[in-house]
């Protein structure tokens, strides 16, 4: 008989070796390594009830191996990669961490407007390599602004937007958002936004800050129109997915002046390839995917995941199951 709980993780990963600490003593929990033979790797998954994963591929075929599952939780956010409406026809639900990762993602993303606003990777590195101030106050973008007072719109009010709304009250901005759902007027004033359509946001914000689940309605969501529509004095900052940014599109805004820089935590292909225009640009700071990379956040996902998976044994309804938009 196999485990009712599978942790799908390589053996020797921070993440896994933390699952095993946190495991709850009254869940059978298992530990699957992805790079175990298929046939070894069906094996040990075929009795799973529930499924906690690091945002990988799972197929259809891959879920019909697993006759009793009934939830796939996901470690991450995201859940491009699923075909959920033909999961949850299977009888599986699917569920997705955004509460747990949401204060990490918020953080780094303001975080990214500081570091264009302050040209703190510029500066860091002319103290490091002996010219001082000249990298961060030369050359064509070498001005250092201020957060207070901008006007900021964030693209997506969800768990995520939200937090980034909250920790921009103590910056004192103006913050506008757009979202496809309704909030009501006391949501909006706990978190002092006001609600714009797409377009009045892009017109007016100076940093816009993305926060969207990536779907076919969200792919290249910003692109050639929504730059030119932009201030030219706009940042664009993007801590969700690669895809949502048409990357063409942005380089040649940032190359054309249409809009002023960009913070960016993630990237059409990942890890980017080194000869990226976005790479080398003044104008623009980079990271590798590490908003949502925490241990705060690691620890929360993993709690969140076996609380979940023990309301599923329990023959209760899953928590935060994946929102899908028409």
């Amino acid at each position: 008989m196999g485990h009712r709980v599978i942790y799908f993780g390589e053996p020797s990963g921070a993440r896994t070796k933390r699952a095993v600490e946190l495991a709850p003593a009254d869940l059978d929990v298992g530990y699957v390594n992805p790079e175990s033979p298929i046939s070894q790797r069906q094996e040990e998954l075929k009795d799973a009830e529930a499924l906690i994963t690091n945002g990988l591929l799972w197929t259809e075929d891959d879920i019909s191996k697993m006759p009793n599952l009934k939830l796939l939780q996901l470690m991450s956010a995201g859940f491009n990669t699923l075909n959920v409406p033909r999961i949850r026809e299977m009888g599986v639900e699917v569920c997705n961490n955004s509460p747990a990762i949401s204060n990490s993602v918020a953080e780094h993303a303001v975080s990214l407007m500081l570091l264009v606003y302050k040209r703190l990777e510029q500066g860091i590195n002319g103290v490091k390599d002996g010219q001082w101030q000249d990298h961060a106050k030369g050359g064509e973008h070498g001005l250092l602004y201020e957060l207070a007072g901008r006007t900021v719109g964030i693209v997506g009010l969800g768990n995520i937007g939200s937090k980034v709304a909250k920790r921009l009250t103590g910056f004192e901005t103006t913050t506008l958002y757009h979202d496809v759902r309704e909030f009501d007027s006391d949501y909006e004033k706990s978190l002092s936004v006001q609600r714009t359509s797409f377009d009045e946001l892009l017109e007016r914000s100076d940093i816009i800050t993305v926060h969207v689940p990536l779907n076919s309605a969200t792919t290249k969501m910003f692109s050639t129109r929504e730059f030119a529509a932009m201030k030219k004095s706009a940042v664009f900052v993007n801590t969700c997915r690669g895809p949502v940014q048409d990357e063409a599109a942005l380089i040649k805004a940032l190359q054309d002046g249409e809009i002023a820089a960009a913070g960016l935590d993630v990237f059409e292909q990942e890890p980017t390839p080194l000869d990226n225009p976005l790479l080398h640009m003044d104008n623009v700071v980079v990271t590798p995917h590490l908003a949502g990379s925490t241990q705060e956040r690691v620890d929360r996902a993993l709690v969140f995941s076996f609380e979940n998976a023990r309301r599923v044994l329990n023959g209760e309804k899953p928590l935060n199951a994946v929102e899908l938009q028409d």
